[in-house]
């Protein structure tokens, strides 16, 4: 069991299954409630919570690239500064709050590359694409690139 302490900076799981990072306010027996860093305040199972370390190599981790809401799939080439290596080729220097992550299978480990991409992702991703390209937070290039990227 990790030893938990209020203060300390952890990824615990939100509501729609993905760990998010967040600090510690208090722990009550199985529960730790956490304060994320976007504003957002809950609970999880102690069970759903992970040191930091812990969650950069057991999570498959995304980025909110640019700021734009919308998370792409990488992994971290460094941690001081945080810089997120994104799988169509996009690089950037993030923020820990621009983090998210899911819990890797057992005996699953993180690619970094992955190209075995279902239709239905690559839908959903070209969707997200379209949109930050409507809302102007990617040039015609950029959307070309990245798009032709997922294929």
């Amino acid at each position: 069991m990790i030893r938990l302490t209020p203060g300390q900076t952890v990824f615990a799981r939100w509501k729609n299954s993905y760990y998010y990072p967040a600090i510690v306010n208090e722990i009550l027996d199985d529960q730790i409630n956490v304060s994320f860093l976007d504003g957002c305040t809950g609970s999880a199972a102690r069970e759903h919570v992970m040191e930091l370390e812990e969650a950069l190599q057991n999570l498959t981790l995304q980025g909110n690239w640019k700021h734009g809401g919308f998370f792409f799939k990488g992994v971290l080439a460094s941690r001081n500064p945080l810089i997120m290596n994104y799988n169509d080729g996009d690089v950037e220097q993030i923020e820990l709050s621009q983090l998210r992550g899911k819990r890797l299978s057992p005996g699953e480990t993180p690619a970094p590359n992955p190209r075995k991409i279902s239709a239905q992702d690559v839908k959903a991703e070209v969707e997200q694409l379209k949109s930050l390209r409507k809302t102007g937070m990617i040039t015609k290039d950029e959307f070309k690139r990245m798009k032709k990227s997922l294929k």
